[in-house]
């Protein structure tokens, strides 16, 4: 949490303390993992690492054109 308020990161953090969230999304073991959710609930694509923003910006601003 410290790390997120510190860094003023635009996006929300999940605390999983128990790692229930991390078994749910196949057992993620590294970090920073991400995920991008599509408006269905589908998951996107996965990031191990820290992802290409501008690619992943061109990949949300596709998706938020599709019907």
């Amino acid at each position: 949490v410290n790390f997120a308020q510190t860094r003023k990161l635009p996006f929300t953090v999940a605390v999983d303390a128990r790692g229930d969230i991390a078994r749910a999304f196949g057992d993620v073991r590294l970090t920073p993992t991400a995920f991008l959710i599509d408006k269905k609930g589908g998951i996107v694509k996965r990031y191990v690492g820290a992802p290409d923003f501008k690619a992943l910006n061109d990949l949300v601003e596709k998706l938020l054109g599709e019907a």
